[in-house]
């Protein structure tokens, strides 16, 4: 994939061919260059080269062009940038929803938030890189101006601009270092943010842990962030300081040092002047650009990680072209073929291996999963869900072997119930979730949610204000209404009291089972065990297939 570069985000995402964009912007450096010479020659006393007679006339003109010029590129910019960040945006969360699971699990939801905070960064470059190119192309024009009234005055004032230019180079260098490790930081932030929103009822079960988090972790992680942020920022200050009192330097040359070492009148001392108070502005602009330019370099670095992380596993992603996506037959048999896997720590050493797995289910089958915690079964399901992709073997849905072109075909047959559910604030599946959806409200009242849930009818959605065991039937409701071919459950009735933990298990199970649905659930409730079909125990990343008769040895 390709990088990302200011060429080619320029070239992409503000759509305007680059040769023209040049093409303006010399015109305008010119137009700026055309101004400052008749000025010059109006305070020097000294005759245009062209139209004397009228020069207002000519600097009416050009007052006017610039200010239409500037007006063009400012409101352009406007939308460009307006318009950056909306694409970046949806371009990172686009590769990440194209993205395996594992590439999110890799990352984690910090680097995520922290890829979207790099985003924002780059939504002021658009414009920025217009104000840059601009001043360049009006230094430019000036040195040429001064190049036109005395070329060695010219040539002793680049060489003193050079040095600056050295300074400011080794500077932010330094700058850069800092940034970049107060970037370090801020994921590092991010991520014990996420712990403390997350885990925000154990925080407050552990005196301990709260000051361990707050204070081992997000202060110190905070203190050591704030003094790189007030080094680099000091420095920065320090640039700008630099530059300001640097033209004092360069008008003292011109006022002292010129004069004593060159023959030069008094034209040319004033041109050199009036050069000098016009460069000011644009050199100005650039020195406090200076930190924002670096801010993204710090941002494409990052970006960039982000995408080679993204794509790391590309070829086993969803970003396989969608149009070539292979339709699946009707699911009759699910057959997995030596599947295993195994997790990799950031060392490269395998922490857990599930072993090969054979393992062969009907539609219409009901398979209860169980096994201590670290056993394999989520891992499995995972497997058996598409969210993985075996390291080794095969899955067949009835003789179709599933592959990058069909996965999400193969997932789309599945409906999930994970332990860690999650429900949406929004509506995503638009399911008709309106009082007038009669099998809706047989539902929620069979899962006794119907004086509970408040209904959004002008949003066709359900207000979310639930306890844990609430919204995991509200996500079962949505469950059933998905009606896919497989149903997968884990642990969902940890959660419920020992009547709706029954009516789960003599109601609901047997009436998906009466429709040909198949269901596969992980439960540790031994006494339910005589309502599966098949009974799967998992130890050590070990599956071991037991007859149901056999569960009171669990």
């Amino acid at each position: 994939m390709r990088k990302v570069t200011l060429l080619n985000l320029l070239r992409v995402k503000i759509k305007v061919a680059l040769p023209i964009l040049g093409f303006i912007a010399v015109i305008n450096g010119l137009w700026s260059g055309s101004l400052l010479m008749l000025v010059s020659h109006k305070i020097a006393g000294t005759p245009l080269p062209l139209f004397d007679d009228y020069d207002w006339l000519v600097y009416l003109f050009f007052v006017v062009g610039s200010f239409f010029l500037t007006y063009y590129f400012n409101g352009y910019m406007i939308k460009a940038t307006l318009n950056f960040g909306k694409e970046m945006t949806l371009q990172i969360i686009n590769k990440l929803r194209l993205s395996n699971y594992e590439s999110y699990l890799h990352m984690g939801e910090a680097r995520v938030r922290t890829a979207l905070e790099d985003v924002r960064t780059l939504e002021s470059l658009p414009g920025n890189f217009i104000v840059f190119f601009n001043s360049i192309i009006m230094i430019l024009a000036g040195i040429g101006y001064m190049f036109w009234l005395y070329p060695k005055g010219a040539i002793m004032m680049i060489f003193l601009i050079l040095i600056l230019v050295f300074i400011y180079i080794h500077r932010n260098g330094i700058i850069e270092k800092d940034m970049d490790a107060k970037r370090d930081l801020d994921d590092v932030f991010m991520r014990n943010y996420n712990d403390f929103l997350h885990g925000f009822n154990k925080v407050k079960m552990s005196t301990k842990r709260s000051d361990s988090i707050f204070l081992d972790h997000i202060t110190k992680n905070r203190d050591k962030a704030i003094k790189l942020s007030i080094k680099s920022g000091l420095s920065a200050f320090g640039n700008e300081l630099l530059g300001d009192y640097f033209f004092y330097l360069l008008i003292g040359t011109v006022l002292f040092i010129l004069p004593t070492f060159f023959s030069i009148d008094a034209t040319v001392i004033s041109g050199f002047m009036i050069t000098l108070l016009f460069l000011m502005g644009p050199i100005a602009i650039l020195i406090n650009l200076m930190e924002s330019i670096i801010s993204y370099k710090v941002a494409f670095k990052r970006i960039n990680e982000f995408n080679d992380t993204l794509t790391d596993n590309f070829n086993d992603s969803d970003s396989i072209l969608l149009s070539t996506s292979k339709e699946l037959p009707v699911f009759e048999t699910l057959y997995t073929n030596n599947i295993d896997y195994q997790h990799i720590d950031e060392k490269g050493n395998i922490t857990f291996q599930l072993k090969p797995i054979n393992l062969k289910i009907n539609k219409g089958e009901v398979v209860f999963i169980s096994g201590s915690n670290g056993s394999g079964k989520s891992t499995f399901i995972n497997l058996l869900s598409g969210l993985y992709i075996p390291k080794s073997g095969e899955i067949f849905v009835n003789d179709v072997l599933i592959t990058n072109n069909n996965r999400s075909n193969y997932r789309d047959m599945i409906s999930c119930i994970f332990a860690d559910n999650y429900l949406f604030t929004e509506n995503y599946d638009n399911f008709d979730l309106l009082p007038s959806n009669t099998h809706l409200t047989k539902l929620l009242k069979e899962m006794k949610l119907d004086e509970i849930i408040r209904q959004d009818i002008a949003n066709n959605r359900i207000f979310q204000n639930l306890s844990s065991g609430q919204q995991k039937r509200l996500a079962l409701i949505y469950s059933v209404l998905e009606d896919k071919d497989i149903f997968i459950f884990d642990e969902w009735a940890a959660e419920q009291d020992p009547e709706f933990r029954k009516y789960f298990y003599e109601n609901i199970i047997p009436d998906l089972k009466s429709k040909g649905k198949t269901v596969i659930a992980i439960t540790h409730d031994d006494a339910y065990y005589k309502y599966c079909d098949r009974l799967i125990k998992f130890d050590y990343g070990k599956m071991i297939e037991k007859d149901t008769v056999t569960f009171s040895s669990y």
